[in-house]
């Protein structure tokens, strides 16, 4: 995406804030991590359509009864509270131009006429608790300005579930949140308690157990207000990269739009939320004077990335609890010992002479993280560039060049025991300097 959607499109409906891919204006695109350059560590783009646009209404969904339950019970709308007019609390009406008059659409598009007040989307997961992005709510002052709100959905074509002042709720306070590469894992989520219960009126959707990757090929579905609009429900997207090495996101080709970011993604077996819609590929394209939905194949593009649940359940049993989500929740073991080195490299042909080298003995299984970003007291200057040798055979086992902006980091298991080379120096004939940071573990 270009930007993120955060406080940016904490809108300001006379005057929109512009996405700068996409000409009209209207929720923000799934956040990016910034500076980040590839898919596997944020990519900066919005979603998009794969093969059939399987997004439908709530009212005309009938495949799966536990999913318009999710979307009618367990769905929240993030919205600023100048997007909507309370006055009459048993009626609530939304101040927000058309999905056609906010992304100039050709007229043949689909949801035309739903109105497009929401910057991101949400799932209840405790009596008190939403699970989103991180970067949808980046700071107390953003939580203050942010309202959750239910059955934000059409009953028909034309009518749109009646809203009320005791379907909206309020940030209390972010309890667990990350946003960005920690310790080789690309992880974007948030916790939110809001300013009371919302059950019994509502349901809290179940979190998929366990801490272990989605098979290829699973089926997931999404609800959340892609585009701003009204509850969408697709469940036609699979599991295309389960990144099953770093347990961080997965990557899935659903029909998803700016303003899911913070989507609850479930698999289709259990119907347990997996998953947080995070970002994508570009929503739309233009087309003569017009806009049109981005289309792709199902095996095109570079796929929707969804940060796994897991670590932001992990994240708010090690500071809160909850016999809902933390049963027989177990902290994780303590990170091992950070150890350093500093190097001034140039004219290093990307790593390939003139480096600073480091051995490490590793035994089969254990893990060597490095870098000169994302561990503590790494550091660097100019554009860093590492690689991984096998001493025994001298061959490379990894490289990375830009995980975070110019500053690189890797992470390795090793298949056999042995003594690495970690290799460290500069992007093509550049200089660089700085502090490697390592961990074994």
């Amino acid at each position: 995406m270009r930007i993120t959607r955060t406080a940016s499109r904490r809108k300001l409906f006379g005057a929109l804030l512009c996405t700068l891919s996409v000409a009209a204006c209207g929720p923000a695109p799934e956040g990016e991590l910034p500076g980040e350059k590839s898919p596997e560590t944020g990519s900066q783009e919005q979603p998009v359509v794969y093969g059939i646009d399987h997004r439908t209404d709530v009212y005309a969904y009938t495949t799966h009864a536990v999913l318009r339950d999710r979307a009618e019970k367990s769905t929240v709308a993030l919205m600023n509270p100048s997007d909507f007019n309370a006055s009459n609390p048993n009626n609530v009406t939304f101040n927000a131009p058309t999905l056609q008059s906010a992304y100039n659409l050709c007229s043949d598009q689909r949801f035309l006429d739903d109105p497009t007040p929401a910057f991101c989307s949400g799932t209840l997961i405790d009596d008190d608790l939403v699970l989103t992005a991180g970067h949808c709510i980046t700071s107390a002052s953003a939580c203050a300005n942010t309202r959750f709100v239910f059955n934000f959905y059409r009953t028909s074509a034309t009518t749109l579930q009646t809203v009320t002042t005791q379907d909206i709720f309020s940030c209390q306070s972010i309890v667990a949140r990350q946003q960005g590469t920690v310790n080789g894992r690309n992880l974007d989520y948030a916790v939110v308690r809001l300013d009371r219960p919302a059950t019994p009126r509502f349901e809290p959707a179940p979190i998929r157990p366990g801490n272990t990757a989605l098979p290829l090929n699973t089926g997931v579905s999404v609800i959340g207000s892609g585009s701003g609009i009204p509850f969408k429900i697709d469940d036609g997207g699979w599991v295309r990269d389960a990144r099953a090495g770093t347990l961080d996101y997965f990557v899935a080709n659903t029909d998803t739009f700016g303003g899911n970011s913070g989507s609850g993604v479930y698999e289709n077996g259990g119907f347990t939320v997996a998953g947080i819609l995070v970002r994508g590929v570009t929503d739309y394209v233009t087309r003569g004077n017009c806009r049109v939905v981005n289309q792709c194949t199902d095996t095109g593009c570079g796929g929707e990335s969804i940060t796994y649940v897991r670590p932001a359940i992990d994240a708010y049993c090690a500071v809160a609890t909850s016999e809902r989500l933390c049963e027989g929740y177990e902290p994780p073991p303590p990170p091992p010992p950070v150890e350093t080195f500093t190097f001034t490299a140039s004219n290093t042909n990307s790593a390939q002479q003139n480096t600073t080298n480091v051995n490490v003995t590793l035994a089969a299984g254990q893990t060597l993280s490095f870098g000169t970003c994302s561990l503590p007291q790494a550091t660097g200057t100019g554009d860093t560039y590492l690689r991984l040798f096998n001493v025994a055979t001298n061959t490379q086992v990894a490289s990375n060049d830009d995980s975070c902006s110019l500053l690189s980091f890797v992470s390795f298991t090793a298949p056999t025991a042995g003594t690495y080379q970690m290799r460290v120096g500069c992007f093509s004939s550049g200089s660089c300097s700085g502090t490697v940071a390592y961990t074994i573990q």
